[in-house]
Order: C-alpha cells, then structure tokens, then sequence
C-alpha cells in the first residue's frame, strides 16, 4: 500500500510541473537560444511523462526503503526532481526558484520524518550529509571552473537537496546515490558524444543526480539494511 501510495503522490507532484514551469521568471542573463519557460510546458505529453518519471522514483524508494517515515519526503523530491531533470536537459539550468523552496520544504519533511518516526539521529544524519555533500560539491563546482566542467552551481544546490533524503538512509546510501549520479552521467555522456547528439562538456547534470540519488536509496537499502 505505501508503495502505491508514494507513487500516485509523487506521480501527482509530478504532474503539476508544466503548471509550475509556464510561470517561471526567466533568467536576466540566459542565453539567448534558451527556450522560453512558457514553450516549455505547452507540450500534451509532458505532465503524464513527468507524473510517471515521478512515480516510477518513489515507487522504487518506497518499494525498498526500511524507513517509511521518510517517504513523503522522497514523494516531493522525485516529483520536483521530475520537474527540474526536464527543465535543466532543455536549458541547462535548475531554476533557484524552483529549489530553494524544495530545500526548505525538504528539512520540513525531514523533520517530519524524525517525529514520526521518534529518532531524532533523522535530522543529524540529514544535516551530516547536507553540510559535507555542499562542501564536496561546491569544491568540485569550484575547481571545475578552471577546466571548463560540467558542473553548475545548480547542480551543487540540487546535490544539497538530494542530501537531505539520502542522508537518513545512511552514509552508504548517500555515497552510492551520488557516485551513481556521476557513472549514469559519464556513460551517457559518452554514449551521446560517440552519437553526436552532445557535448560532453555541456551536458545537463540534474536528471543523472536524481536517478542517481534514487539508486543509492534503493540499492543501500537492500545491500546493507539502510
């Protein structure tokens, strides 16, 4: 029941994006070819893709987590993660609009979880993970802006976000969902160069942060018990 639960919620946030991307501001200094946030949600297929993106994330969260008190927390993150992976293949960019409020709706939903689940080691592990999980990528944001990397600082603040789900889950579940993040988004970016289809150093990063995020929850949690 709560894998169904958590799916029709998150496939319910999910949803709601074209909504939520037709009325964002656009960025002063974007480039020039970037599409219009209203182009971008007129699409029909687009909510049903993202309520199944969503869905399909917390399903596999729900379906193998052992910390149920942690779930609506993961329903709000695979919907706006839904969102934000669509947003940011189009674009590049992970609209601070749209993730800052995640992050603060996030530690409410962690917060919620420790009460629910009477732990209050719920919010030091999400507060562990989120204080080393910035600095990490931050630093790597930093250095990357010497070499010309991939890595934006909106993908610093997603990675910040993401943290604070994985976290709780415990440090295996925080380093494999990460790391995955980074494998899925170098094989890909391999595969699509090798296909022309883009360039390695411009690719999006967002979408392979949250599929990562949700392979770390998923296989930490069947590897080693959370």
């Amino acid at each position: 029941m709560e894998i169904v639960l958590c799916a029709a919620g998150a496939a319910l946030v999910g949803g709601l994006g074209p909504r939520v991307i037709a009325r964002l501001p656009e960025p002063e200094d974007a480039d020039p070819h970037k599409p219009a946030y209203a182009d971008l949600a007129r699409p029909r297929w687009l909510a049903p893709v993202l309520a199944l993106m969503a869905a399909l994330c917390a399903g596999v969260v729900a379906w193998t987590t052992d910390l149920p008190g942690l779930l609506p927390a993961w329903v709000l993150v695979s919907g706006v993660g839904a969102w934000l992976s669509y947003i940011d293949i189009r674009t590049r960019l992970l609209p601070y609009a749209i993730v800052a409020p995640l992050y603060a709706a996030t530690w409410a939903l962690v917060g919620l979880a420790a009460w629910i689940e009477r732990d209050p080691a719920i919010l030091l592990a999400a507060l562990i993970a989120n204080v080393v999980v910035y600095a990490a990528f931050r630093l790597l944001h930093e250095i990357g802006q010497f070499f010309g990397g991939a890595l934006g600082y909106g993908d610093v603040r997603l990675a910040a976000v993401l943290s604070l789900v994985l976290g709780p889950l415990g440090a295996y579940a925080t380093l494999i969902g990460l790391y995955a993040g980074f494998v899925i988004g170098a094989l890909c970016g391999i595969v699509l160069s090798l296909l022309r289809l883009a360039d390695r150093r411009r690719l999006a990063f967002g979408q392979y942060l949250v599929l990562g995020a949700v392979v770390g929850a998923a296989w930490a949690s069947r590897m080693y018990g959370g």
